[in-house]
């Protein structure tokens, strides 16, 4: 049953329609973020981490949290910064030296010199994390999994074609 309307009247009802989404939508950006415990929590949590191979009491699981939080920020800054490309790049080289010795020797540790460079990444990492959009975090994040997870298959291949077997 269609109700009747004069021109006016329907007029008004398309006036009092919200507009569709992506149709006239305005999205702005998500700058609320998480709480602020949990914001500064991802921040202490990588520069603990960090303390701790200096300290000598760290573990592979601290290399993983400050490698990720590395990683990150690599590739937040890629997408929107300019500068400290290669304080990321030193802090990956460093912790991959790290990751060597620690998987040989089963001691996670680092030298002051590089944790200093470390250090100087996740602080980087920080101040870019409190510049940018909740999207921009997000995009970055998703960017850094998916790497990840192709990563993670190439090298079941090559796992594969080491061992003879053919991949699939």
């Amino acid at each position: 049953m269609e109700v009747m309307m004069n021109r006016e009247q329907r007029r008004a009802a398309r006036r009092a329609k919200p507009p569709r989404r992506g149709a006239g939508h305005i999205q702005m950006p998500i700058t609320m973020r998480f709480s602020a415990q949990d914001e500064t929590q991802m921040m202490l949590i990588p520069t603990q981490s960090a303390d701790k191979f200096l300290a000598g009491t760290a573990e592979e699981a601290d290399w993983h949290t400050v490698m990720m939080r590395i990683n990150w920020a690599r590739l937040l800054n890629e997408a929107h910064f300019d500068e400290g490309v290669q304080e990321f790049e030193a802090a990956r080289m460093v912790m991959r030296a790290v990751k060597i010795e620690g998987l040989a020797g089963g001691v996670w540790t680092m030298t002051a010199e590089q944790h200093d460079t470390v250090n100087t990444a996740l602080v980087l990492a920080n101040q870019m994390q409190t510049q940018c959009t909740r999207r921009e975090l997000q995009a970055s994040l998703k960017a850094m999994l998916g790497a990840n997870a192709y990563n993670k298959r190439t090298d079941a291949i090559k796992d594969k074609l080491d061992a003879g077997q053919l991949p699939g």
